[in-house]
């Protein structure tokens, strides 16, 4: 073989190899069958069109299975628009990992988008159908190190330097809000908070005002929900937990169901002045205010006078104080209208006359209802029913607090040992207990979950968490304390 022909050879391998590298470089295990579709958006500046996911908390671009005779192009089209309420034409695929195909994408119209405190650029994509589900907010990204580590798939994020140059730029229009979606209703409203942020930055004393309900707002609402479960535990005993937990259930499901079913963005989607928060579902109702009015109206409701004949005018007192405290900062920061807070408050009263009323008829008639293993196995399989078909995870993890009661009732018929804290310091003991072991539990539970980016090990996760919140309260607790008092 003489030497040019060998310089050739070698040079036409050379050069295969380079090629045949740059196109393994798009693909990972390509040989295996499509079955999802991804669409690749970016703007003029190479930012990627990603989704900020409600569940993972992680970023994505749109995109999904393949249901049914779709082919992946078909795939791509529906499953961005589900997620961010665009209208894309699909371009040529540009990689496959494993068993997605990576499609460029480019919007048919132009889309308008706002910069938000943080400096990102967030695309209105409220209507989505799945906005509010599956996803808190649209983005434009870019590709730097702080998103890939928050990126969910590791296949993809490595990527974007050779797949986003072969992706025609979409067009986005830079936009003050998107206040014209609004009725005159919530217009009008808008009007108002954004009057109070106007006044804010005025008025110096106001603002530390707004700083101050922010912050006790912000301790307060996390903290006090995980707390009144073991509270009525402790003072009122097992039945009483089980009546306001059923009590609880409702008010959560039914504002959960109204958050999604009812599509009114809230303020912050609408204009920047708001920060953004991470509030999945739509604006309607006020669920902190609905849950916070129900704890406090059922306290005063079931007031015993006789035991305690003082106090009740100081609990209202707190409850007024509370129910505004949480409407002030959910309104400061943009999160509801002032109409949430009525519908919310509403919702809480009405919830709570209601299973007073409930309750009046279970101790006429001898009634087991809200306190049988049966009741809560039932509010299980209707919890899971209802949140597996709307596709509404919080109501999964109700459906999980439901399963565990049931579990923990169960087991207390087979070891009936109840052990009910009788006096003061006692009742404080045991509510130390149940608290600190609830507030373990939620916290262990973020701390493992964080570390997992796939949608259903979260959700999994999460369940056992909440399982476990009704296992601790109405079994464990009562057990580490009958031990504890026979010390």
């Amino acid at each position: 073989m003489s030497i040019p022909r060998l310089i050739s050879g070698l040079f036409f391998l050379l050069s295969f190899s380079v090629w045949s590298a740059g196109e393994a470089s798009n693909a990972i295990n390509s040989t295996l069958p499509v079955k999802a579709a991804d669409c690749l958006i970016v703007d003029d500046q190479k930012n990627i069109l990603m989704i900020d996911e409600a569940i993972s908390g992680r970023y994505s671009i749109p995109g999904g299975s393949i249901i049914g005779d779709e082919t992946p192009q078909q795939a791509a089209v529906r499953e961005v628009y589900e997620e961010t309420g665009l209208h894309v034409t699909v371009g040529k695929q540009i990689a496959q990992t494993y068993n997605s195909a990576i499609f460029s994408c480019e919007i048919k119209t132009p889309t308008p988008y706002f910069v938000d405190s943080s400096g990102r650029r967030v695309v209105m994509a409220w209507s989505a159908p799945h906005f509010g589900k599956e996803v808190t907010r649209v983005l434009l990204m870019p590709d730097n190190k702080t998103v890939r580590d928050n990126y969910r798939f590791p296949e993809h994020k490595w990527m974007f330097r050779i797949w986003v140059p072969e992706v025609s730029p979409s067009e986005f229009v830079l936009s003050p809000g998107e206040s014209d979606a609004l009725t005159p209703f919530y217009r009008s409203q808008l009007d108002f908070l954004q009057s109070l942020h106007v006044y804010r930055a005025q008025s110096p004393v106001f603002a530390m005002a707004v700083k101050a309900v922010v912050v006790l707002g912000s301790i307060f609402s996390p903290l006090f929900f995980l707390l009144t479960l073991s509270y009525i535990r402790a003072y009122h005993g097992h039945r009483a937990a089980l009546i306001y937990g059923a009590g609880l259930m409702t008010v959560s499901i039914i504002v959960l169901l109204m958050s999604t079913v009812i599509e009114v963005p809230r303020p912050y989607f609408i204009d920047p002045v708001f920060r953004e928060h991470n509030t999945v579902g739509y604006t309607l109702p006020s669920s902190m205010v609905a849950l916070t009015t129900f704890f406090f109206s059922w306290l005063l409701i079931n007031w015993d006078k006789e035991k305690h004949p003082k106090g009740r005018k100081r609990v209202m007192l707190l409850s007024a104080v509370s129910v505004l405290l949480i409407s002030a900062k959910v309104m400061i920061h943009g999160e509801h209208y002032p109409s949430d807070i009525i519908v919310g408050f509403a919702i809480g009263l009405f919830c709570s006359v209601g299973l007073r009323q409930l309750k009046d008829w279970r101790f006429a008639t001898r009634n087991r209802a809200l306190t049988s293993a049966r009741f809560w196995f039932l509010a299980f399989i209707a919890a899971a029913i209802i949140g597996l078909g709307i596709h509404k995870p919080h109501i999964v993890y109700l459906s999980a607090i439901c399963l565990g009661t049931w579990c923990a009732l169960m087991w207390l018929k087979i070891f009936p040992t109840y052990v009910s804290a009788v006096r003061r310091p006692a009742k404080l003991t045991f509510l130390l207990i149940a608290g600190f072991g609830t507030l373990a539990i939620v916290v262990l539970d973020h701390y493992f979950s964080a570390k997992y980016a796939v949608n259903e090990v979260i959700v999994a996760m999460n369940c056992a968490a909440a399982w476990a919140v009704a296992v601790w309260v109405l079994v464990v607790t009562p057990r580490i304390f009958h031990r504890m008092s026979k010390q």
